[in-house]
């Protein structure tokens, strides 16, 4: 099994500062999306991503501390996976956020 390349959309860092991150939680989050990236594939092909739907087809997302939404996109050929927007789980703008994104 490939292991991916992580990587973060430069717009991620404004995210953190927005949801006021703490210290633990920036490492906490970013030990996450390392667990992932061993295999951010779907779950229906074992990886620990949940892919989005609609517009949104070819991202996926994954929870994070139990409040947060992390949708990513993978460039498997290449071998990346990257973080592109973190938000609130209950706040549905983060996928129109992510459309702008893309």
């Amino acid at each position: 099994m490939q292991k991916f390349i992580l990587k973060w959309h430069e717009a991620v860092k404004k995210d953190i500062k927005k949801l006021k991150f703490s210290k633990i939680q920036i490492i906490k989050l970013t030990e996450k999306a390392k667990k992932v990236a061993v295999n951010p594939l779907p779950k229906v092909k074992g990886g620990y991503g949940e892919p989005l739907t609609g517009n949104l087809k070819g991202y996926l997302k994954f929870r994070f501390d139990g409040d947060y939404r992390v949708c990513y996109r993978l460039e498997e050929v290449e071998g990346i996976m990257e973080v592109v927007i973190v938000g609130l789980r209950k706040d549905s703008t983060v996928y129109s956020e992510l459309g702008k994104r893309t």
